[in-house]
């Protein structure tokens, strides 16, 4: 027999799933590659020289590169999420009264790490997160050639919540992570003064998610009431017309458990780069980070609770309930679960940066870049089931440019964003470099598409870090990344989270409350790097 899933269900599936690709996409970048010269300097690398992972911020720079070199790191990091739900004062209104929600005044906090792991999937719960890397890079004697390739993570953010906790709504288990995995790359010196270099990156992206539904909402407030009033103790004539009352469906009922598994194991890009350097003391980089165009596939499964099963069984054992249009919106509540495989097309943005390196003085150098990020790209997204459903047939009446009878199509109208970055560096000797940075990043979501999934506003990245030459051969580098980000998002200021009206079940699980985010982000790297 076919399953099939709930229109609530389903929905929220697919608009959840995407806000976790575009929020942690944006929050995890440049974050997690793990160069600790980029981490110390703000990431105002573009100018500089960065190693072998060049082959990211900018492959013209592995004609620094000399002779046959290889680095190995090691980055850690960890994150504190936190969010707070406070009620206004005339919280409930929209709920006809009910106003009694378990998760107004209270606190939400993790600090636990959680890493996808490629061939198993899921979330894997890790108290720090840790990886090792590495790359190398050969430059033929006399040649003017340099040929490189590194293992990095332009994404790697995951994290769980206890099932108690107040965020798990928008988020107990989430995981966004990318892993370019091999990358051909070249770097080309023209002459003295300029340089060339390409790369190619090979990625394996994956996202997994695991999260409580609700759906607190003037429709749920409505059913609600409408349980109360006939809903009585013992026998109600009036059942066998309509029957509401075979399971409980208020604005702060459990409805059910989502898990979303989502992979694609080759996803390339290609990074473009200049260097030129007509002066020791003056240095000028650009870098082109290509767009990928993705198609990620996986599976999902939903566990509903009895409310949820029992109410649409009563329902569908009445007369109205076996009559349009109720029997055409409604769901079955049939199985325990349900589970099936999905796919999604996914642009991983396009992204720009240029800087300088200036060095007034032999001990000091200051870098600064400007960037840009194409997350216009977002407009809009589209999920394909992999059968034609029946939520999506009352979908396509109610929304007709969102939806067909095996997709959804959901607009997000994210905003491509400039920003910089600042980087100050402080030679000691001719062995010993001392570093800082400060990136001021700039969200590409509107006000009215925040949420706490990955709860980022605007957020400041500060860096510190030190270079040491051991010898001819060797070099050692730390770095150490703090970010820090916050946001207020009023009760019914964003349908992403908490607006309240009749259409806006799909997806605001914290309907009409006031919400603060903080996010800090915490992240050291190690490189050692030496001619062989």
């Amino acid at each position: 027999m076919s399953k099939r899933i709930s229109p609530l269900a389903r929905a929220i599936a697919g608009v959840t799933l995407l806000w976790a690709m575009q929020s942690q996409a944006q929050f995890s970048q440049n974050l997690t590659i793990g160069n600790p010269k980029a981490m110390a300097l703000g990431n105002a690398i573009t100018a500089d020289s960065s190693g072998i992972d060049a082959v990211h911020y900018n492959p013209a720079a592995l004609t620094k590169l000399k002779g046959r070199q290889t680095a190995v790191k090691i980055i850690a990091g960890g994150m504190d999420i936190r969010a707070e739900f406070d009620a206004p004062a005339d919280y409930g209104s929209n709920f006809f009264g009910y106003n009694q929600d378990p998760i107004a005044g209270s606190r939400s906090r993790t600090t636990t790490s959680a890493m996808y792991l490629p061939g198993l999937g899921g979330t894997t719960e890790i108290p720090v997160l840790v990886a090792p890397l590495a790359g190398l890079s050969i430059n033929p004697p006399g040649s003017k050639f340099t040929f490189a390739t590194n293992i990095y993570t332009p994404q790697a953010v995951g994290y769980t919540r206890e099932n108690d906790d107040p965020g798990r709504y928008q988020g107990k288990e989430v995981v966004m992570q990318r892993i370019t995995y091999f990358s051909p790359s070249v770097g080309y010196q023209v002459n003295d003064e300029l340089s060339v270099g390409l790369s190619i990156g090979f990625s394996h992206q994956a996202l997994a998610l695991k999260q409580d539904l609700r759906a607190p909402g003037m429709f749920t407030g409505l059913i609600a009431a409408v349980q109360d009033a006939m809903c009585v103790v013992g026998s109600n004539p009036l059942d066998i017309i309509l029957n509401l009352c075979g399971g409980e469906l208020g604005p702060f009922t459990d409805l059910a458990e989502l898990e979303v598994d989502l992979e694609q194991t080759l996803s390339p890009t290609w990074n473009l780069g200049i260097l030129w350097e007509p002066r020791d003391w003056f240095a000028l980089g650009a870098v082109y980070q290509s767009e990928a165009k993705m198609h990620m596939q996986g599976t999902y499964r939903i566990d509903y609770t009895q409310n949820w099963q029992g109410l649409w069984q009563g329902l569908k054992s009445s007369v109205f309930g076996i009559l349009p249009p109720l029997s055409v919106m409604s769901a079955d509540g049939l199985y325990a679960y349900e589970q099936g495989n999905v796919s999604m097309d996914l642009t991983y943005p396009a992204h720009f940066s240029t800087g300088i390196k200036l060095k007034p003085h032999r001990q000091w150098q200051f870098n600064m870049d400007v960037k840009w990020t194409d997350y216009s790209a977002w407009e809009n997204f589209e999920l394909k089931f992999d059968r034609p459903l029946d939520f999506l047939k009352v979908a396509s009446v109610f929304s007709p440019n969102n939806a067909t009878r095996n997709s959804i199509i959901l607009s997000r109208d994210y905003e491509s964003v400039w920003s910089m970055a600042f980087g100050l560096q402080f030679d000691v000797n001719d062995r010993l470099s001392l570093r800082m940075g400060y990136e001021p990043r700039k969200s590409a979501i509107p006000g009215n598409k925040a949420d706490a999934l990955a709860p980022l506003g605007d957020a400041d990245l500060y860096g510190l870090g030190a270079g040491y030459r051991w010898d001819p051969e060797t070099e050692i580098d730390i770095g150490f990344n703090y970010m820090v980000s916050k946001q207020s998002i009023p009760g019914g200021s964003s349908c992403n989270v908490n607006c309240s009206g009749l259409l806006d079940m799909v997806y605001n699980p914290y309907a009409d409350l006031d919400i603060k985010t903080t996010v800090k982000a915490y992240v050291f790297a190690l490189t050692y790097r030496t001619r062989f």
